[in-house]
């Protein structure tokens, strides 16, 4: 999916993985800020601005639990 569309999805508190994430890891958002499966909170601004380039627009998808 798209980065627009991974975005919805964790506002609707989805967990979302991306092709460079290894495979236990995932990002959500809660109460506006992006919320990592390590813990850690950030700003969307702040995490965004690190993930420029084009091979971050695409390749997102709903975070499998059951194959970490």
């Amino acid at each position: 999916m798209s980065k627009d569309e991974a975005i919805k999805e964790m506002q609707k508190g989805n967990k979302i993985t991306h092709e460079h994430f290894s495979s236990n890891e995932w990002m959500t958002m809660h109460n506006g800020k992006i919320l990592l499966e390590d813990g850690v909170r950030c700003d969307p601004y702040e995490f965004w601005r690190w993930r420029a380039s084009a091979s971050w627009d695409n390749g997102y998808s709903l975070f499998n639990q059951l194959e970490s």
